[in-house]
């Protein structure tokens, strides 16, 4: 060790400390109700981190005010004020891996997608879970409203994709033709068409009323 070595290190140390204060007094005050207590596995005191995030773009959704975020998780669905960026409520009820988000139209359901094979339907007044749709035999990938919110679509690792009726929560059809996982679905604007795209490298295109499968995208 040289003559030099000790002044830098220190100097290092002190600008280190330094950094962190500055940030600390630049850093926002924590909220009111600490996310790191909410939902908690018994026996635990604390959560570290907020899990690891879904399936890519489906994994975060706006809603249609653009005043709430939803984001799928590891552990949940985190909902966001998007004005305060602050947590407001972390939704807890799949039993595996939140993969996917979506808001209906009018903003007052969510729908998300999760590796427990289910699609889970939640009141945004309440917070709460409404309903669980099940038939998928493997992970749900992908979940989209309907522009008018009466259908959901959901797509799977199973190769299908399901129709849903949201009022009745009762599955109305079951698309199949991809030789591989779904990984996103999409209703087009005027609600007529829905389109899924698959690990089979290929986009189809359905008419939502005959159920039928209208064009096959390659390339």
């Amino acid at each position: 060790m040289n003559r030099f070595t000790i002044p830098i290190r220190l100097s290092a140390c002190v600008f280190a400390l330094l950094c962190i204060a500055f940030i600390g007094q630049a850093s926002p005050q924590p909220m009111e109700s600490d996310y790191q207590t909410w939902h908690l596995p018994e026996g635990a005191i604390a959560r570290l981190g907020k899990g690891r995030i879904g399936n890519k773009d489906k994994a975060i959704a706006f809603s249609p005010d653009g005043s709430l975020l939803a984001v799928a998780s590891s552990i949940g669905i985190w909902l966001y004020d998007t004005t305060t960026f602050r947590e407001l409520a972390l939704l807890t009820g799949h039993t595996s891996y939140v993969s996917s988000v979506s808001f209906s139209p009018d903003g007052r359901t969510l729908a998300s997608g999760a590796h427990d094979e289910t699609v889970k339907l939640w009141d945004m007044a309440t917070r709460q879970n409404t309903a669980t749709l099940t038939g998928h035999t493997y992970d749900v990938e992908s979940v989209s409203f309907s522009p008018d919110g009466s259908t959901l679509a959901s797509g799977s690792l199973d190769g299908t994709v399901l129709l849903w009726d949201v009022a009745t929560r009762q599955n109305t059809a079951t698309l199949t033709g991809h030789t591989n996982w779904v990984s996103s679905v999409s209703f087009s604007p005027d609600g007529n068409t829905l389109a899924s795209g698959s690990r089979d490298e290929t986009v189809k295109l359905w008419d939502v009323a005959t159920r039928q499968n209208i064009a096959t995208l390659t390339g």
